[in-house]
């Protein structure tokens, strides 16, 4: 692909190039002029005249073509700028320069370059800040580059997925004021941020009073990753016990909620859903889907498990498996895990 800025730049060392090969030019036709001259007298003195006068017409020569480079590569070099959007559009243009200013008004210009681009890359940063709020910090980057080409579609990789739930918010949005909902949610995303992307997760989006999260999955050996995996979601429920407390009293009236978390391994479709105005980095796929189905079926301090899971951290933690039931969307019956807790010595 052309770099419209790349091939301005050449345009301008062909101009001093072309410029540099006039100036040989004329040096050369200063010295041999001197030298035939001096062919035809034996003076003395008019030789002397012929070399100072030689001197001079080419220091002359020198300073002349060397302001006209000069001037030439500011007028150029503003031209390029202009077109490439790098200098204010409040920026005076320069049109032309005597020998004296020359230098002036280029580190002017170039001053100016240097500033815009510090200005833009300032502004670069506070949104790639405030992106990182919202898509979070390791997908910024993959999710920025997509949106800006413009990029539907996703790639199908393997992940664990973790959904985390309330159970009695309903009840609890009737009971409280509105500001104490918020005020409550807040608390919990902020305490459940924390220890997932200390556990080496990425929160994908809020839904409501739900979480959903993920976490890369290795080829091959996986047994730490989905301990990993497995110890965040504990300590999800950790911290929201913890956060709990001070819940049931901080409040208008006391309050009665809970936490319930499933978490899934398997494959999922990653990338840019929507449209080419409005798009969205996210997952989708039966993993995603089965994750939140489980997330769904937990209970107040329980965290459940699909059987790929289970196999995946069966070695580092106690598992059993809760009745088959009817899981929507799927046709047979599944049989969910209930993670109790991790073992002493792995087996």
């Amino acid at each position: 692909m052309a770099n419209p800025l790349q091939d301005a730049l050449n345009a301008v060392q062909a101009r001093v190039k072309s410029m540099s090969g006039t100036l040989a030019l004329l040096l050369g036709l200063s010295i041999g002029a001197a030298v035939i001259a001096s062919q035809f007298t034996q003076d003395d003195v008019t030789l002397h005249y012929i070399v100072f006068g030689t001197a001079g017409l080419l220091l002359f020569w020198w300073w002349f073509l060397s302001w006209r480079m000069g001037n030439r590569w500011l007028m150029d070099m503003q031209n390029l700028f202009l077109k490439n959007q790098m200098i204010p559009f409040s920026f005076p243009r320069f049109k032309g320069s005597m020998p004296w200013n020359v230098s002036t008004r280029r580190e002017k210009l170039l001053a100016t370059v240097a500033g815009e681009y510090r200005r833009l890359a300032d502004q670069a940063k506070t949104s790639n800040q405030t992106l990182e709020k919202y898509v979070g910090t390791s997908v910024t980057e993959k999710a920025s580059q997509k949106a800006l080409n413009s990029e539907l579609g996703g790639e199908l990789r393997k992940v664990y997925v973790l959904f985390s739930d309330l159970r009695g918010f309903t009840h609890m949005t009737e009971q409280i004021k509105p500001e104490e909902t918020v005020e409550i949610l807040n608390k919990m995303f902020t305490g459940m941020e924390e220890v997932i992307t200390q556990g080496g997760g990425d929160i994908n989006k809020y839904i409501g009073d739900a979480i959903m999260a993920f976490f890369r999955r290795p080829y091959g050996n996986e047994g730490e990753a989905a301990k990993m995996v497995l110890r965040t979601a504990q300590r999800m429920q950790d911290k929201f016990e913890i956060l709990n407390q001070s819940f049931k009293v901080a409040y208008s009236q006391p309050l009665n909620i809970g936490l319930g978390v499933g978490v899934t391994a398997g494959e999922a479709i990653m990338g840019n859903l929507g449209s080419v105005n409005r798009m969205e980095f996210t997952l989708i796929g039966d993993t995603v889907n089965m994750a939140s189905r489980l997330c769904g079926v937990a209970k107040h301090g329980q965290v459940l498990v699909n059987e790929e899971m289970a196999k995946a951290a069966g070695d580092f933690f106690e598992l059993s498996p809760l009745p088959p039931m009817k899981i929507k969307g799927k046709e047979e019956m599944q049989t969910p895990y209930l993670v109790h807790g991790e073992r002493l010595v792995k087996i």
